[in-house]
């Protein structure tokens, strides 16, 4: 089912390329923009919790459609909608504002993010499949690049409303690309495919502990997405303008497009496991160093070493996911995949705000550096080696 499928494969790479180079906009000044509306940290941590219940709801739904509907029509469904979200943020003033914004914003994208992740898991090679990965995520990240230095240079220069406007236009584009997608034809390619992995069990260990890994290292997606920026903003170590903080994220980006490819094949070498422990544990120590350095030089060298961890422990996670998921049930497992990551941020949301507000931003650094730290540990503990996909690399 995963072999033969190349330009379906190169189709979904365009929708993903578009669908980050928008989020790119957006990220390094969406959490500065609710700021400005006078909303507290706590607050803002808050609206995380709003948009991770969008999540926690609805992508465990997505994920039993998406094994039984056209996945595409799904991507159809989410790029469409989050484009009037996008364009709708600029009227946005009050908390109930963002926290409706955001709760309705994850619920669409649950579609979509099911069904990209299923779709990529069927349509990329069994054979070498972390150096076909890396590739794939390269080139989806290199498109991406450009994305924070334009949202903040934009945003420095006319303000914040543009860069939305900016976003819900881009996000057009991919419609075509889905539009023509054929390979998406049949529920996992067939109802006898779709017999055969009806009585396999997705709570094996090896799952659970996937799962678990995955929803520990949501602290470090919520703090990036809700309050590095304010920190970065607002902490006297760096007072980085918008177009600074912009141009850190572009320096992730870059550096998690060039160390991709690289990286996958060292899955292939390694085993995924060693991969996770070593990158999670660098995150944690890198957020260290943010508490510690200060300048904006010191910055960009850290979000270049920041955009080659999170790649590799992004990365390493799928691929080890991907190899020990049984076949006919995508939706379902990239549907729970998910869900550990709601979870996760309904955790973690909520008390990185309570700790900013409380103990101070330094603090909250640490905290989730302690956390990552504790993550590795248990990634070293319960994942093991996955047989069947260590001999199809080598095949």
């Amino acid at each position: 089912m995963r072999e033969g499928k190349p330009e379906s494969l190169r189709l979904l790479m365009i929708v993903q390329i578009t669908q980050s180079f928008r989020g790119g906009i957006i990220s390094p000044i969406m959490a500065l923009f609710i700021r400005r509306q006078g909303l507290s940290i706590t607050q803002i941590g808050l609206l995380g919790t709003a948009g991770m219940l969008g999540w926690f709801i609805f992508e465990p739904l997505s994920g039993i459609i998406a094994d039984r509907v056209r996945k595409k029509y799904m991507i159809i469904f989410a790029v469409v909608t989050s484009t009037v979200i996008y364009a709708s943020y600029p009227y946005a003033s009050s908390i109930w504002h963002f926290a409706v914004l955001a709760f309705v914003s994850s619920s669409v994208m649950s579609t979509y993010a099911v069904s990209v992740k299923a779709l990529t898991a069927e349509f990329l090679p069994t054979s070498q499949r972390g150096r076909a990965y890396g590739r794939y995520l390269s080139i989806i990240s290199a498109g991406g690049i450009l994305a924070p230095f334009i949202g903040g240079f934009v945003t420095s220069s006319f303000g914040y409303d543009l860069p939305f406007f900016i976003s819900a236009g881009i996000g057009v584009i991919s419609l075509g690309a889905v539009l023509v997608m054929r390979s998406d034809e049949e529920v996992n390619g067939g109802e006898a495919e779709e017999g055969e992995a009806g009585d396999a069990s997705l709570m094996t260990r090896p799952i659970l502990s996937i799962f678990t890994v995955r929803g520990l290292y949501m602290f470090n997606q919520l703090l990036r997405q809700h309050f590095l920026p304010i920190y970065l903003n607002e902490s006297p170590n760096f007072n980085a303008s918008e177009a600074e903080i912009g141009a850190y994220m572009g320096v992730l980006r870059i550096a998690s497009a060039v160390s991709q490819a690289f990286l996958g094949e060292l899955n292939d070498r390694l085993g995924s496991k060693r991969i996770i422990v070593s990158s999670v544990v660098l995150l944690a120590l890198s957020y260290l160093g943010m508490t510690y350095f200060s300048g904006i030089v010191a910055l960009y060298v850290l979000g270049g070493l920041q955009g080659v961890v999170m790649a590799a422990a992004n990365m390493s996670m799928m691929i080890h996911l991907m190899a020990i998921m049984p076949e006919g049930r995508t939706g379902m497992v990239m549907g729970l995949y998910s869900e550990a990551e709601n979870v996760g941020g309904m955790i973690a949301s909520p008390s990185l705000g309570y700790i900013y507000d409380g103990v101070g931003p330094a603090f909250t650094l640490q905290s989730v550096s302690a956390v990552l730290i504790s993550t590795a540990a248990i990634a070293l503990l319960l994942i093991g080696k996955d047989d069947r996909y260590e001999k199809s690399s080598h095949t």
